[in-house]
């Protein structure tokens, strides 16, 4: 809803740019009723267009030290491919996460997260996101799925990248195992054959708490929900703090650790 109507906000405000444009210049200038006719929409358009890739070009980018996990080493093989990062742990070949982003945070935020999940045993690819917006990309998990086989397949994002997923994960037929929800929460009825954790920190103050409760009817029954005491909504992955959010009584680390426990509980588990 937020970036819904940050974009209506930008098409209204590009609309009402254009006419106070042509207003001015017909003062001057008395101008044609088709010409008006084709320049105020066109106008709008661009105007709207410019509004808004200027908002989503000030993202969150992913610090020095998230990049670092943007590697191999001797438990997990790395992949920088077109459409994700891969983090192939070397003897796994039964389980796999696909994971999408929060709006507005570069991809490789979550790099850590990832890779100590993929050191315990666990496939991650981390999708890459055009313009930092999983909106963009609801399908992304389609072209892992299609190229890549395995027992089980769980979907997991965090923010907006959670809901993103949920969306994604209520039309396909490819057949999940489940879903993970990181400060997320699904807009729509999940399915009760789906496993869910939802995992969030008592200190997050971005998460819409209200939303939150509201749409919690739509996870499967029998979800899991784990609240990280002290836990902030910035901390799962390592981007700096994000505006508005809480202040965190614990370490980015600590939050990563208990995330990631409490993900492999959650797939190993019956």
């Amino acid at each position: 809803m937020k970036y819904a109507l940050i974009c209506i906000g930008g098409l209204v405000l590009a609309i009402g740019l254009s006419v106070l444009i042509v207003l001015l210049i017909n003062r001057k200038k008395k101008l044609s009723i088709l010409f008006k006719a084709v320049t105020i929409p066109l106008s709008s358009i661009v105007l709207s267009v410019c509004f808004i890739l200027t908002y989503f070009a000030f993202n969150y980018r992913a610090s020095d030290t998230a990049r670092s996990y943007l590697e191999n080493d001797s438990v997990v093989n790395f992949k920088n491919a077109q459409h994700w990062y891969e983090f192939d742990n070397i003897e796994n070949n039964e389980n796999a996460i696909i994971f999408y982003s929060g709006g507005k945070v570069e991809d490789a935020s979550y790099a850590q997260l990832c890779s100590e999940i993929s050191h315990q045993g666990i496939d991650v690819f981390l999708l890459k996101m055009p313009l930092y917006f999983p909106l963009l990309n609801i399908k992304g998990a389609d072209k892992v799925v299609n190229v890549k086989e395995y027992k089980n397949v769980y979907l997991m994002g965090h923010s907006l990248g959670g809901t993103t997923a949920a969306l994604y994960l209520k039309d396909t037929k490819y057949s999940y195992k489940g879903i993970i929800f990181l400060a997320s929460y699904a807009n729509k009825e999940l399915n009760d054959d789906y496993k869910c954790l939802s995992i969030y920190g008592s200190n997050d103050t971005v998460l819409n708490k209200k939303e939150y409760e509201k749409n919690k009817s739509n996870f499967p029954s029998g979800y899991k929900e784990v609240v990280i005491e002290g836990g902030i909504h910035s901390y799962f992955g390592d981007y700096g703090n994000q505006r508005g959010d809480g202040t965190p009584t614990i370490t980015r680390d600590e939050q990563i650790t208990k995330t990631k426990e409490e993900v492999l509980s959650f797939i190993t588990s019956e």
